[in-house]
């Protein structure tokens, strides 16, 4: 398929190989993106003109075109291997960015105890505004953003458009963490679950019942809400449960992605904009080398568990994770005493949650985003 071609023309790219990740090898691959994406871009302009060459019959010539940007601009970021800046400065954000420190009660036990990576001091973005004391009982979202767990920081620039959605179905209070990233030193499982620990006891320190909260995440963010859950259910009596879990086309498994090649054989990959090198960067990234890849706290497709928080799972018909979602909340609803609704929103790609914006997808990803509020208003 001429979709699945025109991104990985030319030059061979495995990151980790590494001569692109640096100086002169990423000069020579930013020329070279530079080239190949204007002159992919001027073919795909004129290609999705006829409605019956776009990657669905029903997608607007819009999306058709933003589709293929997003999926060059992520190949190649991919490739390049470009980080994001994980800083602990208020930024655009000013007030609204907060600190949250390790906290001092015994909760990072278990599968969170390892030699080398200790809870840390991280960061977070409110939405809309930081909630004062006495509005502590209204129902706050706590989000974990998307991103391969290779990029993203849950602020405006990444984040902005779902808090949006969020705000808007859901709650009116949504704090995002900046929780540590595979990509960077110090990353790998479980950094940034122990800095959903570390998150999740900031809230119910600031007097938050854990009645009020809602734990979400996008993609790698619902992975993460995943194992966050499953430590939970394998420490009862550790902390409270959360009111309820959204998770947005979460990514279960990490095994499958480290594959190079994976998600083009996928049979949704004409209609997606993930690429190898994006999810096996994050993958290899983030999974220690003292742990399987199919191990349930890294992939939960296949290993569902009893939870007391209620779940809902929203996915696209068109998007390279589909099967594993599906797979994934059927299986979590044969455990007796679950409460599990999945939502799928026809040939759509993966996380609109995160990319409905910037795919043309706006009425979309409001379809998915209401039905995970109207889950909610149900319980």
């Amino acid at each position: 398929m001429a979709t699945q071609r025109a991104g990985n023309a030319g030059i061979s790219a495995h990151p980790e190989d590494g001569f692109f990740t640096k100086h002169p090898g990423k000069a020579i691959w930013a020329f070279y993106a530079f080239v190949t994406s204007t002159i992919g871009l001027s073919f795909w302009l004129i290609y999705y003109l006829a409605r019956s060459l776009r990657p669905h019959p029903k997608w607007t010539y819009r999306q058709a075109v933003l589709r293929q940007v997003v999926r060059a601009v992520l190949y190649h970021r991919s490739v390049m291997r470009i980080k994001p800046t994980l800083s602990l400065k208020p930024g655009r954000e000013k007030d609204r960015f907060v600190i949250m420190a390790p906290s001092k009660d015994d909760v990072y036990i278990g599968i969170l105890k390892d030699e080398e990576i200790e809870p840390a001091v991280i960061g977070g973005t409110w939405y809309s505004k930081i909630p004062p004391q006495a509005e502590s009982k209204q129902p706050t979202v706590l989000h974990f953003h998307g991103g391969a767990y290779a990029i993203g920081q849950g602020r405006e620039e990444d984040a902005g458009y779902g808090a949006k959605l969020l705000l808007k179905y859901v709650a009116n209070r949504v704090l995002m963490p900046q929780y540590r990233l595979g990509s960077r030193v110090g990353g790998r499982f479980p950094a940034a679950l122990q800095d959903a620990v570390t998150s999740y006891k900031y809230l119910l320190d600031q007097g938050i019942p854990a009645s009020s909260i809602i734990i979400s995440g996008d993609s790698a963010g619902g992975n993460l809400v995943v194992a966050f859950l499953r430590h939970l259910s394998d420490h009862k009596g550790l902390l409270p449960a959360p009111s309820a879990a959204l998770l947005w086309s979460p990514w279960l498994d990490l095994a499958l992605s480290q594959q190079y090649g994976t998600a083009e054989s996928n049979h949704n990959s004409g209609t997606d904009y993930i690429t190898s090198p994006f999810v096996v960067w994050g993958a290899n990234g983030f999974i220690p080398a003292f742990m399987t890849a199919t191990a349930p706290y890294i992939s939960p497709r296949s290993h569902p568990f009893a939870t007391e928080t209620p779940l809902w799972i929203g996915t696209g018909g068109g998007e390279v994770l589909r099967d594993e979602n599906v797979e994934f909340a059927e299986s979590m609803r044969m455990v007796p005493g679950n409460v599990v609704r999945l939502y799928e929103e026809p040939h759509v790609p993966h996380d609109l949650f995160l990319t409905g914006e910037m795919l043309g997808f706006e009425t979309e990803a409001e379809n998915i985003a209401r039905n995970g509020g109207s889950f909610l208003q149900e319980l």
